[in-house]
């Protein structure tokens, strides 16, 4: 049967179905333990949560769309009628796993496929928005907030080079670069005009002024990232091209800037682990940043995207790493700029080719490694979705670490690190402790005590014993002062 004989017919059958029930919220084990009222607490609202994730919605969930565009490229989804309705669809039915993150507090959204040029303009002077509007709108549905990551690619820019041989490339084109796919293409960009262009006109229909909006906009695009890891030095990235990066940053932030006034600019996310650079020999891509701020390039970026993925390794990562990713980034391209962990996390149960942690052990990973990074000067930090959220709606226990966090430690003003394990935090007028490792000497008398489950007890200091498996939040119970007349 034909491809879109095949889509028409299944989308008609579609059609025959009842209406789907919202996916209800069903708690793996360690969740269904957790406190009534953390089970109860509404999220944080859209925007004031410090958590997105990665796989919540992107140019990567177009249903059958998806086969199309790897067997015979994007210009073929968008003269398919049926394949193209499809995707319409899939992004739509989307908003139902949306839906069950937003009741974690996730709203915002990011991925590698968020803005792919070569999946927007199929062809010179081609461009294709519908699947990128779809996705915005059911964006919307939960007033979200989407990154738009833009990927200097396009199958038609890349033509002339030869397909690649790299098993590097080939891997990625099955995952990240699926629209490059059927090419076989995998490279440094080639006209730059053409990129640029592509890149202002996206910007423009996405940025919420009025003017050249894409039709019913409600869920603009405020946060543009350029590329994605730079340091690699295959697939056309930039690790013995420093200057081409610096270049491609400030051209695509003078684009963005120019669309969008109240935009801002992230940095193609730092993924070498900047940890590294004090071994001796320095391994390869690790200086990248280092080369990069010398160059003058810090000025292009007003976000840091960090990543730290070795949450995923078989040690789980430490803190002390992320601490100083964070801290040598910021040292980098600037002290005040906000950092978002654009790739962050580990998995739950299972990871694939990744190592995952049983759900209690992943839920206190989550409070420890928040907690540091918050402290060290993150604010966002964007985890795999699945850790927290199932598509059939189990939800483990770290989603109901994300509303406990954004409760506890919402809005602080000034956070320090005491000790290893011992961080304090200033929120709304009144100290809380995040501990894992012994308690500060500072702490003492009767405080509350608020576990990762969300149990609650008053107890006196000095009896507290948190641990890397068990953290605590802690708050000194204020007494007033007896007045003298």
């Amino acid at each position: 049967m034909p491809r879109s004989r095949f889509l028409s017919l299944f989308l008609a059958s579609l059609a025959t179905l009842p209406a789907l029930a919202q996916p209800q919220l069903k708690p793996a084990p360690e969740a269904a333990k957790v406190s009534a009222w953390l089970r109860d607490l509404p999220p944080a609202k859209p925007g004031a949560s410090f958590f997105g994730v990665l796989g919540g919605i992107s140019a990567a969930h177009l249903g059958p769309g998806v086969g199309v565009v790897r067997q015979s490229g994007p210009a073929a989804l968008y003269d398919d009628a049926a394949a193209l309705e499809g995707t319409r669809q899939a992004v739509r039915m989307r908003a139902d796993y949306l839906r069950l993150l937003a009741g974690s507090g996730v709203t915002a959204f990011r991925d590698v496929q968020n803005i792919p040029w070569g999946l927007v303009e199929v062809s010179p002077g081609r461009y294709q928005f519908e699947v990128i509007d779809g996705i915005l709108s059911t964006v919307a549905a939960v007033d979200g907030s989407f990154v738009g990551t833009v990927m200097p690619y396009a199958a038609w820019d890349l033509a002339a080079y030869a397909p690649t041989t790299s098993d590097m490339c080939k891997r990625l084109l099955t995952e990240d670069f699926f629209y490059l796919q059927h090419d076989g293409r995998m490279d440094r960009y080639r006209d730059e005009d053409a990129y640029l262009r592509f890149l202002e006109r996206v910007v423009e229909r996405y940025d919420g002024d009025g003017i050249d909006d894409a039709p019913d906009l409600k869920a603009p695009i405020k946060a543009w990232q350029i590329h994605n890891e730079p340091e690699g030095d295959q697939c056309g990235l930039f690790r013995n091209d420093v200057a081409a990066f610096v270049r491609l940053m400030q051209l695509s932030a003078d684009a963005v800037r120019r669309s969008c006034g109240d935009c801002v600019v992230v940095n193609g996310g730092a993924g070498i682990p900047l940890f590294h650079e004090n071994r001796n020999p320095v391994p390869a891509g690790v200086n990248f940043w280092r080369d990069y701020a010398a160059m003058g390039g810090a000025a292009s970026i007003d976000v840091i995207a960090a990543h730290y993925n070795q949450g995923k390794d078989p040690d789980h990562g430490n803190i002390d790493d992320l601490e100083y990713q964070i801290r040598r980034l910021r040292e980098l391209l600037g002290e005040n700029k906000p950092v978002w962990l654009t790739e962050f996390g580990v998995f739950v149960g299972f990871g694939g080719n990744f190592s995952a942690l049983p759900e209690a052990a992943a839920a206190a990973w989550y409070v420890r490694f928040y907690t540091a990074g918050l402290a060290a000067g993150a604010t966002k930090f964007f985890s795999d979705a699945p850790s927290f959220v199932q598509i059939d709606g189990t939800a483990y226990l770290p989603y109901f670490v994300n509303k406990l966090l954004d409760a506890k430690l919402g809005g602080f003003t000034s956070a320090k690190k005491l000790a290893a394990g011992q961080y304090s935090f200033h929120v709304n007028g009144r100290d809380a402790y995040v501990l894992w490792n012994g308690v500060p000497a500072s702490l003492h008398g009767s405080v509350n005590v608020t576990d990762m489950y969300g149990n609650r007890t008053t107890v006196d200091a000095s009896s507290l014993h948190p641990s890397e498996q068990s953290p605590l939040i802690v708050e000194p119970i204020l007494t007033r002062r007896r007045s003298v007349r």
